[in-house]
């Protein structure tokens, strides 16, 4: 698993009947130092005001940046969460890798699952993802690229994947690990020693002489 490239904290939000062990969600908490289960409750009679209440949790308890990488029905909850967060509470994603969220009305429309509704529209986020199969028996590639556009996200076709869970069989999902570790921000560059680049940018104009050719005709323009 290529990790070095991954410096935040990743919070997973897994979607319907939770992540089983197979789940790429559950190697990387496995495997990632730093990754993390939004513990949602109810994974098999969800309620999307419920869930809401779980991700803020989850958040308010970070003091720094994260990087979400949601599953499924958790990219709605995600993007409920988003909408009427706060700026300050926004402020703390890094990024979100939103994978094969499914099209509703595909779903079962009955108990607590009814309570999800469709998604809101968010501001462009140059940072989020959502990402789609070919091949996801819960939503068509165009299904997910409507949602990325009312999610100002960047659309990306992962190819015939199923739904991207443990059935398809992607082990810790490389490809998805390079996905978010893309999201992040460049890091700030080391500053210099000021003393070093001072004498080093010193010395050419220590003994640079001036060529009249290029000298700025400052007189001339004093009439």
């Amino acid at each position: 698993m290529q990790t070095s490239s991954i410096r935040h904290k990743i919070l997973t939000i897994p979607g319907l009947h939770n992540s089983g062990p197979a789940h790429w969600q559950s190697l990387w908490e496995q495997k990632l130092a730093h990754a993390e289960r939004v513990e949602l409750g109810n994974w098999n009679d969800p309620d999307q005001d419920e869930w809401i209440a779980q991700i803020a949790d989850a958040l308010d308890a970070e003091d720094a940046p994260v990087l979400i990488a949601a599953h499924s029905l958790g990219c709605h909850a995600f993007a409920h969460w988003f909408a009427t967060a706060n700026g300050f509470a926004r402020a703390k994603i890094a990024g979100a890798l939103l994978v094969a969220p499914p099209d509703l009305s595909r779903l079962p429309r009955q108990g607590r699952l009814a309570s999800f509704t469709q998604s809101p529209m968010l501001m462009p986020r140059p940072t989020f993802i959502a990402v789609a199969s070919e091949n996801d028996p819960y939503a068509t590639t165009a299904h997910v690229w409507r949602l990325s556009r009312n999610w100002g996200a960047r659309f990306v076709n992962a190819g015939p994947f199923g739904h991207i869970n443990a059935d398809s069989a992607l082990g810790d999902w490389p490809y998805g690990q390079y996905l978010l570790a893309s999201l992040q921000p460049a890091p700030t560059p080391a500053l210099a020693d000021e003393a070093l680049w001072t004498r080093s940018g010193d010395w050419p104009h220590r003994f640079a002489r001036r060529d009249p050719r290029f000298a700025y005709p400052e007189g001339a323009q004093r009439r």
